[in-house]
């Protein structure tokens, strides 16, 4: 068997480098593939955009997998190709909770530092101007049902409608969508989330991913489940 996962750094194993692990040997999804004695595809990576893992799946479609892990993150984070570099450019910015020139210089430092002087400057404004006066709720929940509902859409042509999984790091109360597991980010752990489909699990200290135990935790979950949509489709 061949599972296919895609997502951003719960299901990369973000931070875990920090702590001298290996993420590909202790991730979740890693963990799910020796339960099942499945392959591992694993496209995922941190700062990933959703729009970024709807690529991955559309533009090329790959094979078809056995099962599928797809997990969405914020609206916020997106991506360009760069034609000068001829690759594809993930793009957020982390202090999202900042505003005016204390963010505009940060971001500023961040492209000046990728592009150079000149070409950063002029990036760094472009990107401002869209999360100044562009990007808001209602355009990241439009943005976020589109990839989720063409994703679903995708699985269910090539069959695979009851063998995927679905995850996101939005809390429950913000998408109005159906996913399996909702990843929630904190760097609080005393924050707790009792609503369906969240679970506690333990994190890296001062950082807020998923720590060994975490992973370790998400996997048990996860395993549950797929080991039911499994068993109804043979």
């Amino acid at each position: 068997m061949k599972f296919y996962f895609d997502g951003n750094c719960f299901t990369y194993g973000g931070g875990l480098k920090r702590i001298g692990v290996v993420p590909e040997d202790v991730r979740w999804s890693r963990l799910v593939c020796d339960h099942f004695g499945a392959e591992e595809i694993n496209l995922s990576s941190g700062g990933a955009p959703n729009d970024r893992i709807m690529r991955h799946l559309l533009d090329k479609p790959p094979e078809v997998y056995d099962f599928y892990f797809l997990q969405l993150g914020y609206s916020h984070r997106y991506e360009f190709y760069d034609t000068e570099l001829k690759k594809w450019i993930k793009c957020s910015l982390s202090e999202t909770g900042l505003r005016g020139r204390k963010k505009h210089d940060i971001l500023s430092e961040k492209c000046v530092k990728r592009w150079g002087l000149e070409e950063g400057s002029k990036i760094a404004e472009w990107i401002y101007f869209g999360f100044e006066r562009i990007y808001n709720d209602h355009y990241a929940k439009s943005q976020e049902n589109i990839i989720y509902n063409a994703l679903k859409s995708y699985v269910a042509s090539i069959g695979r409608e009851k063998k995927s999984f679905f995850s996101t790091k939005l809390p429950p109360q913000s998408t109005d969508n159906k996913y399996d597991l909702h990843l929630t980010y904190t760097w609080d752990t005393s924050i707790k989330c009792p609503k369906a489909s969240t679970i506690e699990f333990d994190r890296i200290p001062n950082d807020g991913h998923p720590s060994v135990e975490g992973h370790k935790t998400i996997a048990k979950y996860v395993i549950d489940i797929v080991s039911e949509r499994l068993s109804c489709t043979q």
